[in-house]
């Protein structure tokens, strides 16, 4: 990590223009202080999320499926479909 380490940094690369950072809002704690919050959200008060970015149940099967058909496609050393891991 060196140097980046707890860094947070965004830079918007539009066509034509030079590129200009954006200052990006971070809170204490790993992960930008998404930690704090996603352990606040399994284990403490949940806050209130008026942009719908909280992950469910569902949208974790779906990550863990996706990491799999990554991993079976290095395998493979072809295109996995995450449909033909799942049971029908």
């Amino acid at each position: 990590m060196g140097d980046t380490a707890g860094r947070t940094e965004l830079m918007l690369r539009r066509f034509w223009e030079p590129p200009r950072g954006l200052e990006v809002q971070t809170g204490e704690g790993g992960h930008g202080g998404g930690d704090v919050r996603m352990l606040g959200d399994l284990f403490g008060e949940p806050v209130a999320d008026p942009l719908g970015r909280a992950a469910d149940a569902v949208d974790g099967a779906r990550s863990l499926v996706m990491g799999h058909a990554a991993n079976r496609s290095f395998e493979l050393g072809s295109p996995v479909r995450t449909r033909d891991l799942l049971d029908a």
